[in-house]
């Protein structure tokens, strides 16, 4: 890649003298070339990169030095009048010449003069020695005339009619390019910077193209986005100044699980490789390239040559991705290329982005072509099918796992940053479990402007249900075909969900891998305490409860001692599926489940009074405030009726009953009005202990002479876990003794504290005593 020239490293301390200047020399022979000074002016031409010197005699004229400009760049002005250039008189140091863009205000940003008599002498212009190292002459090139809006006109070459014509690119697109350069090179170069969570940057979004990924990114009015900084952006950046061509690797696969952040600091790492000098063409939306490749990629590579007017006209001249292909093939041998690909599963055969498959073939080929000899860097969702295939294989590319969400430092970066309701450190620990500390879920808090936790949480929470859920279960439903397939699924979930290790036999594809990953120790996780929750319910409603009453969910229950809404999910689950597969005593009934029911409303209980069964029911809502289940038995004699209400706490929990028998009951009675003679109700507590039995009258409540019933007949039971599965008690008893543990310690230590206060104090007072003493006399 061309390299910032140095001024000083050029010239020459002899005189050299140009064709130019032997032409135009006056021949007079009373001329005394001692009468002239020779200077050397630092030039540069409006949107290039290189600044080049020119070696003159004060003496001759601006129109003259207009002659020695176009002959020094005789490429870049061989169809430009040297009468038409536009000189400016600056001063501009050459370490900020990256500040020079088509399109700036020339003398506003740098005080710039205008040269415009072509007959005024250099001296006039300079009358002292102008400073070295720095820029003295701003060359404008005419501005060409344009045969549609916004378009420079064809410039036909001298190779005859077969020859092709160079397009010049829209003005305003390399205006923007230069704005975006200009942002980038005012950036740290010290990697460090990216990589410290304390640091939320702004870096200018580094693509030209008007279609900008706005559904990841908030990029603001001046195209610039928020960038917080991440460990693993220092473990990219390391693994890219890995690839060497010839004798390394040449490729980069960056693959991880869902709202990672990949996209942020891909974008971050492009920013940073502008910034140092590399070439990049950052392709940051597959789905966006796939509907026009070529303008797509051009607006890449524009940006990649900002700085190089006869490479953008050589882009712009492209007119198919054949030409592409060819323009990078030429450049393997002059300068390496780092090819930034983002999104790729939107070019997978399955992914619906509303192009057909053939044509994302030809797409995902074209790329490959394009960026083959040149360094790649490609990153995709975990699902990509190709991906998925690559990781598999030892195929000698390098790979970089991104799994998960923030690290702990990160997390509470992000805590210090953004305004959020108040919140208790049990509040967090919510937060981050249903999270998983995932930049792209954490940032729907920043959306809500309630200042209360509670519905900060319902508003989280539903955000989460409506992005998740349904393309999650979607992955599960299309493997039920498969009996063995869905075995292992169902194997591999238990495990997921348990953060335990995979039995064996599994393969890549029974499991989706936007949501639940295998780390290198080989343990199965969820990305998220949504997902977890989710998975369970749908695999609680495909009756799986062998993963409920298994050892590994009921171990679970310690590990979620300071989060009691998800210790109260995981000891709710085993006591159902317990329930269902054990049966369960209860006021000398034994509820012996033959079935499984789910209802979203009481009007789908249905129940026959011509057979002897058991059946439990579930409501479809998630934690529904009234019950947990209800079992319904029927014998010969007798039809029980029992709503189940699973707590850890059952003095603080809410009026269960009251709420069954106002919202559920009514609607329920009438569909059992057969059975009424036989009908006995019962109200199950499952909790800590077990309680007495306790009988609850019928209450009424008289309205316009009509008596209204507020409760039937019914037995309160409570019944404690133990009894329900002995090893959810020997768990929760875990949490109890650890608790305690820590409780005592605190005391223990609140009256060392305290000892040593008092200690302290009493030396205190004595030490005051004596200084109060008055002394003894002699």
């Amino acid at each position: 890649m061309s390299s910032y020239s140095s001024l000083s490293r050029v010239l020459s301390p002899f005189r050299v003298q140009t064709k130019f200047e032997e032409n135009s020399l006056p021949a007079s022979p009373t001329l005394n070339p001692k009468r002239y000074t020779e200077i050397m002016l630092g030039c540069i031409v409006l949107g290039e990169k290189n600044a080049f010197p020119v070696d003159f005699d004060t003496g001759k004229t601006i129109g003259h030095l207009k002659g020695a400009i176009k002959e020094k760049k005789s490429v870049a002005f061989c169809n430009t009048d040297a009468n038409d250039l536009k000189l400016w008189k600056v001063n501009i140091p050459e370490s900020k010449k990256q500040e020079i863009y088509e399109g700036i205000d020339i003398k506003v940003k740098f005080g710039g003069e205008e040269l415009d008599s072509d007959l005024k002498t250099i001296g006039h212009v300079f009358e002292e020695q102008p400073p070295s190292e720095h820029i003295h002459i701003l060359v404008q090139p005419p501005t060409p005339a344009t045969t549609e809006k916004g378009k420079r006109s064809l410039v036909d070459s001298d190779e005859g009619q077969n020859s092709k014509r160079a397009k010049f690119a829209d003005l305003n697109i390399i205006s923007t390019a230069h704005k975006i350069m200009e942002g980038i090179m005012k950036l740290d170069e010290n990697e460090s910077t990216y990589s410290n969570p304390k640091n939320f940057l702004s870096l200018p979004y580094p693509y030209l193209g008007e279609k900008l990924p706005i559904d990841r990114f908030a990029i603001d009015n001046n195209r610039y986005f928020n960038f917080m900084g991440r460990k693993e952006f220092r473990n990219v950046l390391e693994a890219i100044n890995k690839l060497r061509s010839g004798t390394g690797y040449m490729k980069l696969f960056v693959y991880g699980t869902v709202g990672y952040g990949k996209s942020h600091i891909l974008s971050a790492i492009a920013c940073f490789l502008f910034r140092t000098g590399r070439r990049v063409v950052f392709l940051p939306d597959c789905r966006q390239l796939a509907v026009d490749p070529v303008d797509y990629v051009k607006s890449a590579l524009f940006l990649a040559y900002h700085d190089d007017d006869a490479k953008i006209n050589e882009i712009n001249s492209c007119e198919n991705f054949e030409n592409i292909v060819d323009f990078c093939k030429k450049l393997q041998f002059k300068e390496k290329l780092y090819f930034i690909v983002d999104q790729m599963n939107a070019l997978d055969e399955f992914d619906n982005t509303g192009v057909n498959s053939k044509t994302k073939q030809q797409i995902r080929c074209d790329i490959d072509k394009m960026s083959n000899y040149h360094y790649y860097i490609m990153s995709s969702s975990a699902n990509n099918k190709s991906m998925l295939h690559l990781m598999q294989k030892q195929t000698g590319e390098l790979k970089i796992k991104l799994y998960g969400g923030f690290n702990e430092e990160e997390m509470e970066e992000w805590w210090k940053k953004y305004s959020l309701p108040a919140m208790n450190d049990r509040e967090k620990e919510q937060i981050k479990d249903i999270t998983g500390k995932i930049p792209l879920f954490l940032n729907f808090l920043l959306e809500y402007s309630l200042e209360n936790f509670e519905g900060a949480f319902a508003y989280l929470k539903q955000k989460l249900e409506s992005i998740i859920q349904i393309p999650m279960t979607q992955y599960s439903e299309n493997l039920l075909g498969n009996k063995h397939t869905w075995d292992r699924h169902v194997g591999l979930m238990s495990s997921f969900i348990t953060n335990t290790h995979p039995k064996l036999g599994y393969r890549y594809d029974d499991y989706d891998h936007r949501y639940f990953y295998i780390d290198d120790d080989n343990i199965c996780y969820y990305v998220c305490g949504l997902v977890r929750d989710s998975m369970a319910e749908y695999l609680f409603e495909k009756r799986e409860m062998e993963i409920f009453t298994d050892i590994k969910w009921i171990s679970r229950i310690s590990e979620f001692k300071n989060n009691p809404s998800v210790k109260g999910f995981f000891v709710e689950k085993a006591c159902i599926a317990s329930i269902f597969r054990n049966g369960l005593m209860a006021n000398r009934v034994n509820f012996k489940p033959g079935g499984m029911e789910c209802f979203y409303n009481e009007e789908e209980i249905k129940f026959s009074s011509n057979e002897e069964k058991c059946m439990f029911y579930l409501p479809c809502c998630w934690n529904q405030e009234a019950i947990d289940g209800l079992l319904i038995s029927q014998t010969k004699d007798k039809l029980y009726v029992a709503p189940v209400q699973i707590t850890l706490n059952k003095d603080n929990h809410s009026d269960s009953e009251r709420k069954f028998f106002s919202s559920i009951w009514p609607n329920l009675k009438p569909n059992l009005s057969s059975f009424e003679d036989k009908l006995e109700i019962m109200f199950i507590w499952i909790t800590h202990r077990s309680g007495t039995d306790e009988s609850v009258e019928c209450i009424t409540k008289e309205t316009r002479n009509k008596a209204h019933e507020i409760n039937p007949n019914y037995t309160r039971v409570v019944i404690g876990f133990g009894n329900v599965n002995s090893d959810i008690n020997r768990y929760l008893s875990k949490i109890i003794i650890t608790n305690n543990n820590h409780i005592q310690s605190q005391i223990v230590k609140i009256e060392e504290t305290n000892r040593e206060s008092d200690k302290e104090t009493k030396e205190q007072k004595s030490a005051q005593r004596r200084r109060g003493r008055p002394k003894k006399s002699l």
